[in-house]
């Protein structure tokens, strides 16, 4: 039942988690390739396609409409300045790291598009490191999966070991949410 679950909508999960911190959920997917319940090539692509995707379109939103949004919401204008004072100085380090700090993946992007760096190099740096991320967050999902291997023998039930850690990522996704 659970197999037929992944196997049924584990990418579609993989691609919507990915469009926010999906970390999580692709460890998840790269442990479920070492079990053969998906494959590495196809998590790893439809990873880099939901994160992708995801952050042109806040690029572009924070192009368009950042400022009067900043405008909208004083409190975080005023965090912001520090993140655009370190972007306008660092900024293609800023544009292909950032992915990888957790809890700013989703936000600097908008950042980004707000401080005015051309289109063109957000593109050729962002799509990059969407397929650096994607590539080494299922891998080490992937690797993980071999010390579990070693121990299978004391682990009788590794899909709803599985089941339990996707839906723990996703509790604490909701709860982080709402702090």
């Amino acid at each position: 039942m659970i197999q037929d679950f992944i196997r049924d909508y584990g990418y579609y999960a993989v691609f919507v988690f990915a469009c926010v911190e999906g970390e999580v959920a692709l460890l998840t997917a790269g442990f479920l390739c070492q079990m053969g319940m998906m494959s590495l090539p196809y998590v790893i692509l439809t990873a880099f396609l939901g994160t992708l995707v995801t952050e042109q379109g806040l690029f572009f939103f924070g192009h368009f409409y950042g400022d009067s949004l900043l405008k909208k919401f004083p409190k975080v204008a005023e965090k912001s300045e520090r993140i655009l004072g370190f972007l306008r100085k660092y900024d293609s380090a800023f544009i292909f790291g950032s992915r990888f700090i957790y809890g700013i993946r989703n936000f600097s992007p908008i950042i980004i598009g707000v401080a005015k760096i051309p289109p063109i190099k957000f593109i050729l740096l962002n799509i990059p490191a969407a397929l650096v991320w994607a590539i080494s967050v299922a891998c080490v999902g992937y690797a993980c999966s071999n010390f579990v291997e070693l121990a299978k023998e004391n682990i009788q039930y590794v899909e709803i070991a599985s089941l339990l850690i996707l839906i723990l990522g996703f509790a604490y996704y909701i709860y982080r949410k709402h702090k």
